[in-house]
């Protein structure tokens, strides 16, 4: 049986798909794997709060759609640059 997760301990790196193709992303809490919210990922990447939630819209056919589902957030982070870390580079070009 392992030992419980205390504060002091390190998570390994996230890794962005598995052998199965399969996302794993999470943060290690006692004996568990929990997801990150599309919150927690707009933080991380350097968005404002519910950057990705775009609401009920409607499309140039005039179809209107549903709330933006958690899978669709996800993708478009996963298909965006985190913010800060280009701040730094572009900061140190001027």
């Amino acid at each position: 049986m392992q030992d419980p997760i205390n504060e002091n301990d390190k998570t390994p790196c996230l890794s962005a798909g598995s052998s199965t193709g399969q996302a794993a992303l999470g943060v290690a809490t006692e004996y568990a794997v929990r997801r990150l919210t599309p919150l927690e990922c707009e933080r991380l990447q350097g968005f404002p709060d519910g950057w990705t939630d775009i609401g009920e819209w409607t499309d140039s056919k005039g179809k209107v759609h549903k709330e933006c589902s958690d899978s669709a957030r996800y993708k478009a982070l996963g298909n965006s640059i985190a913010i800060p870390p280009w701040n730094y580079v572009l900061q140190r070009l001027t």
